[in-house]
């Protein structure tokens, strides 16, 4: 029986002046109000944001908060989901990849509950409470609800005609449309970085792996260029190939 396909968001590449997608950002807000500045959107612009909002730098909580404010003023503006926000969807009890809670704050999720506000010890205890419901309330109790929305809200995957966009990729040996229905891979895939073979009938966009510069072949495009382990964010314009970067330390 043929699986569905998950909700996305098809765009016409037409109806914009630029499609600009902006790297994995984990935790640092300064370098994303620098990006948005240098980009200096239009109206007539479409942002994508390829995921990873959260974890393993100081302020979380302040980058979400700044992209909710940016949505409301730029309604031209998508959200991917990337394996960190998947993380912490599972750590609250919503169906993800990975629900389990030490491996969410082994990867950064208890330096973004700090930036909620949580101490040391109040996230230690989220380690011994096994009940989903229980330990969401905890959570919930620092977490605005227009945040835990935003989490909710974020899309697998986006495309258009010539481009599919991804938080980590798709197995270089499958289709798209084969690609779609994989949600590991989608976000957390890194096997096609390094592949000289694909099947892609489009141009896979992605993040996730931390390369030193963008990456730029015929069938993909890989952004994710560090800003935690290099100190260097990066967006693209697919449409003209015009690249943005940001150096922060």
């Amino acid at each position: 029986m043929q699986k569905d396909i998950p909700a996305h968001t098809f765009i016409d590449e037409s109806a914009y002046s630029r499609i600009v997608i902006v790297g994995d950002i984990h935790g640092y807000n300064e370098p994303v109000e620098e990006m948005i500045n240098k980009i200096d959107v239009s109206e007539n612009d479409l942002l994508i944001f390829i995921g990873d909002y959260i974890d393993r730098g100081p302020a979380s909580k302040q980058v979400v908060d700044y992209l909710i404010t940016f949505k409301q003023m730029n309604k031209n503006t998508l959200f991917l989901k990337g394996n960190h926000e998947d993380m912490m969807l599972g750590s609250m009890g919503t169906p993800a990849v990975v629900m389990d809670v030490n491996t969410w704050l082994y990867n950064g999720g208890s330096t973004t509950l700090a930036s909620y506000g949580m101490n040391r010890k109040e996230i230690y205890r989220l380690t011994s409470v096994w009940d989903d419901s229980e330990r969401f309330q905890m959570m919930k109790d620092f977490i605005p609800e227009s945040h835990i929305d935003f989490f909710l809200d974020l899309q697998m995957f986006i495309e258009s005609e010539h481009y599919f966009f991804c938080h980590a990729g798709i197995n270089p040996y499958n289709t798209i449309y084969e690609g779609k229905m994989n949600t590991y891979d989608l976000l957390w895939m890194r096997d096609h970085i390094y592949s000289d073979v694909t099947r892609w009938e489009k141009i896979v966009v992605c993040g996730h792996t931390p390369l030193r510069d963008i990456l730029l072949t015929d069938k993909l495009i890989c952004i994710d260029t560090g800003l935690y382990y290099y100190g260097k964010l990066s967006a693209i314009d697919v449409l003209s190939r015009e690249i943005y970067q940001v150096h922060f330390s």
